[in-house]
């Protein structure tokens, strides 16, 4: 082996340029990694399967709305159904001649059947909104196109008394007139709405003497009750504090120690016949709270049965009673 010998420039050359690749190196395994670290990362599938999740329990749930919605519906239609085919039976009996009254009080308590079968009891929604009803702020502050008043296409919820299982009824929600001589009964008729109760007795006077309505009102106050076999009612009181006799003279109690107060039961109510009852008394005359079974008497004395009045202004004039 012989020894060469380098020049000192030539070393120093050399030892540069071996600097300068392990730099250029360097620099070019930064330039090479860098983009990398700015290189844009997908999601993951979890956030998609995430994102699917969320959306098939939304679409769920509306779907287990919309299939309770429709139960709703059918169990109305179906309940509306059995409603008036019982109140058609009912209309039916009340026309024979001799009407078979232990035959009338079951279908009767049909019909009281019937509401109470509704998974959601709708009694007291269905009695307060009759009670409550009345034209929207809208209709009367404003008028139609033609000039008449929008309230006058509002009809206020009106029925007549159909049957009543004895005179101590009609005396109790009455004013009893019809019993003075010469006097018999026509018809009642019943209004609800601004949270008054109104009724309208039509009385024939035998002779040559116009007919006589009297209408007695007073405000109304509701409270729920329920029978020992979990049958639901309602409590209704009534404060009569007005009375228009057959003048057209209003008679007005005046303080509150002269209102005349009555409480009915209400075991059916809906915008096409109300049932109710009389509560019972006991020995003092003190009402019991609610009457446990009150139709287990056949002859049904204290049931009032109202169905639906389209048109109360025309039967009114048909008595000339308007």
């Amino acid at each position: 082996n012989v020894d060469v010998a380098i020049s000192p420039l030539l070393a120093e050359w050399a030892t540069s340029s071996t600097d300068t690749e392990d730099v250029a190196s360097t620099i070019s395994s930064s330039s090479m990694s860098s983009p990398a670290a700015t290189v844009f990362v997908p999601f993951t599938g979890e956030d998609d399967a995430l994102e699917i999740s969320v959306t098939s329990k939304k679409n769920r749930k509306n779907s287990e709305k919309e299939a309770k919605r429709s139960a709703r519906e059918e169990e109305n239609a179906m309940q509306s159904a059995q409603i008036d085919a019982i109140l058609e039976s009912i209309e039916d009996l009340l026309e024979t001649t001799n009407c078979d009254v232990s035959q009338l009080v079951s279908y009767i308590k049909n019909l009281v059947d019937v509401g109470n079968s509704s998974i959601n009891q709708v009694l007291t929604p269905n009695l307060k909104s009759l009670v409550s009803a009345r034209p929207s702020s809208k209709k009367r502050a404003t008028k139609s196109f033609s000039g008449d008043d929008e309230e006058d296409s509002w009809k206020q919820p009106s029925f007549r008394l159909a049957w009543v299982g004895s005179d101590n009824a009609i005396c109790h929600i009455g004013t009893s007139l019809h019993k003075v001589p010469l006097a018999r009964l026509q018809e009642i008729y019943l209004l609800l709405g601004y949270n008054r109760w109104e009724l309208l007795e039509v009385i024939r006077i035998l002779g040559p003497f116009p007919n006589v309505r009297n209408t007695l009102r007073g405000d109304i106050k509701l409270e729920k009750k329920r029978t020992n076999d979990n049958r639901e009612g309602v409590r209704l009181t009534i404060a009569y504090n007005s009375m228009v006799d057959g003048t057209g003279k209003e008679i007005l109690a005046g303080k509150e120690d002269n209102f005349k107060y009555v409480k009915l039961d209400i075991w059916f109510a809906s915008e096409k016949a109300i049932v109710c009852t009389v509560p019972a008394e006991d020995d003092e005359g003190d009402e019991y709270e609610v009457n446990a079974n009150p139709f287990a008497n056949g002859n049904g004395a204290s049931i009032l049965l109202f169905v639906a009045e389209e048109n109360l202004d025309e039967q009114l004039e048909k008595l000339r009673a308007a």
